[in-house]
């Protein structure tokens, strides 16, 4: 048996699946029978899906529209009614990012020390009156301080989000449940673009269009943050939507996992995260998938109306590109789940369109505008490597303060190469159609097929080992435990593919 077919199987049987919370503090005595522990397993995780999905997908969606509400306003007056020339629209994109790297794990390590709903309830509300407050500016400088703020308070969702999903699901059921909550970008994109569309319709507005933007996006975030608040679930213990032995049965299953115990925060966990040489693998795919898109969010739209379409016709045709986003990540994440030890063939393979598309944009004459606007759309399929890097931190990583560590680091290399891609972008290149920012963008995603497989073969060689050593009897199985352990102290651990 494989490693991710073994992490889906029981290690003990319960009757009738009443346990009471004084079995749960010794998980070793609770007993699963094989057949009802799977009926049951899969009634409970619908449950989970019907209402923890539902609440990430949308919050992860309006971080993504109100970080990119910034490029669907460039098109209209926002530049010049902030003054910005020369290159100072690339750094507002890149200031964001700075933010994130500045504010992200000091915010993400206060997780574990407040229930979820009241921290991510509180983090929502804060950006969306950031961004509502962002309408006020007349200037480079007001810009840039918005968004750095904006940065910081967004950069607590996403390492939420994966340690989230950890606590919640097994192993072999994460990553479809990581790509969902990431397929919130494309959605929300598509809808931004619409929205966007709806306002360049706008006869005689009472303000600028950029400004009732920044205003109504603003707004119902801000809102959304205090519906967060309130309903969302924190652990399985306190799920409101499970009965009482559902709750206890939800923790028990996912208890053999080692990936989402709730612990408290151990600083050697955060050594061993810098110790490990995979981690710097996870920086580095941060930092190449989010050079093309980082470009790709402040400036697709400005690419397509580069090539002759008007404002409204471009919010249009960036929707075919998020359509396609999608369509990658939900096939990716359907044969990631459905098929073992897929996940990092299928980031490898998501990179293939994309380097065909990002070559045809660069080599395809400006007079064939259709040809390079298709092209563009292609490139989004790299996104998958992301998504699908979430699910494999959430199944391999164990240990509280490591796993948000280790996504701390693949965000720094998020960050590091958003805040490096507008550069790449420089103003008098506009008319040529970017030349330097498509020609970064082709080297990073063709740097993003090669990373996955060196990672996959850094698992092989690990697990190979691990089996070996259980061969000799040098390593026992780990007994079932809810104790906040590493990948590296649990030896009877497997790493999925």
């Amino acid at each position: 048996m494989d490693s991710e077919k073994m992490s889906g199987m029981p290690t003990t049987i319960v009757e009738d699946m009443t346990v009471d919370a004084e079995q749960l503090a010794k998980p070793e005595q609770v007993i699963i029978d094989d057949h009802d522990w799977s009926e049951s397993r899969r009634k409970i995780v619908r449950k989970i899906d019907l209402h923890l999905m539902p609440l990430m997908v949308f919050t992860y969606g309006l971080q993504y529209l109100d970080k990119a509400v910034l490029g669907l306003a460039a098109v209209y007056t926002l530049q010049g009614d902030n003054h910005l020339v020369g290159q100072d629209y690339s750094w507002v994109n890149s200031i964001f990012y700075f933010g994130y790297m500045g504010l992200e794990y000091p915010l993400a390590s206060l997780l574990p020390l407040f229930p979820v709903e009241k921290y991510l309830g509180f983090m929502v509300s804060a950006w969306g009156l950031t961004l509502a407050m962002t309408n006020f500016s007349n200037s480079y400088a007001g810009l840039l301080v918005a968004r750095f703020i904006l940065g910081g308070l967004e950069s607590a969702i996403a390492p939420s989000f994966v340690v989230i999903v950890a606590r919640w699901y097994r192993r072999d059921e994460q990553p479809i449940r990581q790509i969902a909550w990431f397929c919130g970008t494309p959605l929300f994109a598509i809808f931004g673009s619409l929205i966007g569309y709806g306002f360049g319709h706008m006869t005689h507005p009472a303000i600028a269009v950029w400004r009732a933007m920044f205003l109504i996006f603003g707004f119902i975030t801000f809102v959304w943050g205090i519906v967060i608040f309130f309903i969302f679930p924190s652990d399985p213990m306190s799920a409101r939507f499970l009965t009482p032995e559902e709750r206890v049965a939800a923790m028990t299953m996912t208890s053999d996992q080692h990936t989402g115990t709730k612990g408290k925060w151990q600083w050697y966990q955060v050594r061993e995260a810098f110790m490990d040489p995979k981690t710097y693998l996870f920086f580095a795919l941060g930092m190449c998938g989010t050079i093309p898109a980082g470009a790709l969010s402040g400036f697709s739209s400005l690419i397509i109306k580069g090539l002759g379409f008007s404002a409204v016709d471009t919010m249009l045709l960036g929707i075919p590109a998020n359509v396609i986003q999608l369509a990658s990540l939900v096939i990716s994440g359907y044969i990631s789940t459905r098929f073992r030890n897929m996940r990092l063939i299928s980031m490898s393979a998501s990179c293939v369109p994309s380097i065909v598309g990002a070559v045809l944009l660069h080599t395809l004459p400006a007079t064939n505008k259709w040809g390079r606007v298709v092209a563009l759309w292609a490139t989004f399929t790299f996104s998958v490597t992301l998504a699908l890097s979430f699910a494999v931190i959430g199944g391999n990583v164990a240990g509280t303060a490591k796993k948000i560590t280790v996504t701390f680091l693949l965000f720094v290399g998020y960050c590091a190469g958003s805040i490096a891609a507008p550069q790449f972008f420089r103003a008098k290149e506009q008319a040529e159609g970017y030349p330097t920012g498509i020609k970064s963008m082709l080297s990073c995603i063709c740097l993003l097929c090669v990373l996955p497989l060196a990672l996959r073969g850094l698992y092989m060689w690990e697990n190979s080992s691990r089996d070996k050593a259980a061969a000799r009897g040098e390593v026992q199985e780990d007994p079932q435990t809810f104790e906040d352990k590493t990948d590296f102290e649990v030896r009877s651990f497997r790493y999925v593919m």
